[in-house]
């Protein structure tokens, strides 16, 4: 065999099956065993080749067997080449094979710094989403996902492309990008992604990097659309049961947020949420402590087990814990007055928190338990506190304290 025949079938040994491999060349080596694989990307954009020296070239090879240099992936348009970011959209648009990788590649730069760049590029970066080119949807899902950030109302219109790449065929790196997109949208113009509920749900089944994001977007949609939502039930409590600290604030969040609604979805999570008063993740407290207050309304007598702790919970570190516990108080003491009562100089100390709505909760929580001790402190309140809300709940407590004395 010849010294190109070696080289040739090396060359071809190093051509992925899919993405991009970055090659390592050893000028010192002969043909066949100069070439090694330092690194593999689905995107050409996220590959950086290193500088060349007298003894090492490098090389990016895709599936088709083309080659990509250091000028190809590590060079951005200049911030004020608005011609040669329409040169890039035009090239994306009318051209193929290795000259549009490389306009996608420089694009994606482009835009990761200033995302407004790659407005004008939305509507032929959506085009492409329905080539079966996984490369070339992994960079413009990336492109988009980078602009949705920003711009969410821009890339809303392309919802109806980008749901059906949630698809389980598709790569977990196309996915995760599509999540952001998603996301993005759901925070902006929730109804433009309600589709996406149930694929969303089978994402969380199988498990993935992005489980959080996917835990966030459902959080936007049922904030609007609560009814789209439920039927993910069922996978929320799982996480909540079994996940990671991150996944179980997320999915508490989202019950949380159903609950207000369908307070009996989330019924059975009571004792659930009540041990995790005690997490060391201040999110998750403050995540299981809300979603507790909202339950308190419906099921007060279940929640009365959780008392003790949210006593304790009015002097945690965090704003949002001490908010919940607060609320889980008032709403308690409105129908169960015996089972707070003891609390109530700990309350009374709540209305100097920082919070305003830990002191109008406080307010309240005093009223209902008709605290004659919390009088003086809520008078004060009512006279000189900088909320008008917090002054109105002072007033309302007063009133209820006073008439439950007469």
């Amino acid at each position: 065999m010849t010294g190109f025949d070696s080289a040739s079938k090396e060359r071809e040994a190093h051509y992925p099956d899919r993405g991009y491999n970055l090659i390592e060349i050893d000028m010192l080596k002969p043909p066949g065993e100069a070439l090694t694989r330092i690194g593999h990307s689905l995107r050409l954009s996220d590959i950086s080749i290193p500088q060349t020296t007298e003894l090492t070239d490098y090389v990016v090879y895709d599936k088709h067997g083309d080659g990509y240099g250091r000028e190809d992936v590590s060079e951005s348009p200049t911030s004020n080449g608005g011609g040669e970011i329409a040169e890039l959209i035009e090239t994306i648009q009318s051209s193929g094979g290795r000259e549009q990788r490389i306009a996608l590649a420089q694009l994606a730069k482009a835009v990761e710094n200033e995302p407004e760049r790659g407005v004008d590029a939305i509507p032929v970066l959506t085009a492409e989403l329905q080539t079966v080119d996984v490369e070339l949807q992994a960079e413009s899902l990336y492109i988009l996902s980078t602009i949705a950030d920003e711009y969410p109302e821009q890339i809303t219109p392309a919802a109806d492309e980008v749901i059906p790449l949630l698809d389980q065929e598709s790569h977990s790196e196309l996915i995760a990008d599509t999540i952001e997109i998603i996301a993005a949208i759901a925070e902006y113009e929730p109804d433009a992604v309600v589709d996406a509920v149930p694929k969303l749900a089978i994402v969380l089944q199988d498990g993935s990097a992005a489980d959080p994001m996917v835990l966030t977007t459902l959080k936007r949609i049922a904030d609007v659309y609560p009814d789209t939502v439920v039927p993910v039930t069922p996978e929320l409590i799982s996480y909540v049961e079994q996940g990671n600290d991150a996944h179980r604030t997320g999915a508490i969040a989202v019950l949380g947020m159903l609950s207000k609604e369908y307070p009996h979805i989330a019924e059975e999570m009571i004792p659930t949420a009540t041990e995790l008063l005690d997490a060391e993740n201040y999110m998750l407290r403050a995540n299981a402590a809300g979603l507790l207050a909202d339950l308190s309304d419906e099921y007060p007598a279940d929640v009365r087990a959780s008392i003790p702790r949210a006593v304790e919970l009015l002097e945690d570190d965090d704003e949002k814990v001490r908010y919940n516990a607060t609320s889980i108080l008032a709403r308690v003491a409105k129908q169960y007055p015996e089972d707070v009562e003891s609390a109530v100089p700990s309350i009374i100390d709540v209305l100097d928190d920082e919070f305003e709505y830990s002191r109008s909760n406080a307010c309240w929580a005093l009223g209902y338990l008709e605290a004659d001790s919390a009088l003086q402190a809520l008078e004060e309140r009512e006279q000189t506190d900088s909320s008008e809300e917090v002054r109105h709940a002072a007033d309302q407590a007063i009133q209820m304290i006073e008439s439950g004395s007469e």
